[in-house]
């Protein structure tokens, strides 16, 4: 990896802790977000037989996953921290 792109993926790590990666609305909210529902819409389009709620819950577990292991940072979707 460049050096570019080192300095980068810091900068976008520490924007997200700066601003509270587990509250709803935080930079690192948004991108869980947009992970999740990209994780939600694959699910829906390839088994139809799985129900939304469930592929919300993989959708936004994924998500999570996703977040802690490339930044380093815990996300929610709920209020509860869930």
């Amino acid at each position: 990896m460049s050096k570019e792109i080192v300095e980068a993926m810091a900068v976008i790590k520490q924007a997200m802790i700066d601003d509270g990666p587990s509250e709803l609305g935080s930079y690192a909210h948004v991108w869980h977000c947009n992970i999740a529902m990209a994780c939600f819409d694959a699910i829906r389009e390839g088994a139809d037989n799985i129900p939304n709620e469930q592929a919300l819950l993989i959708g936004n577990e994924s998500a999570r996953r996703f977040m802690k292991l490339f930044f380093d940072v815990e996300t929610t979707n709920s209020k509860s921290g869930e």
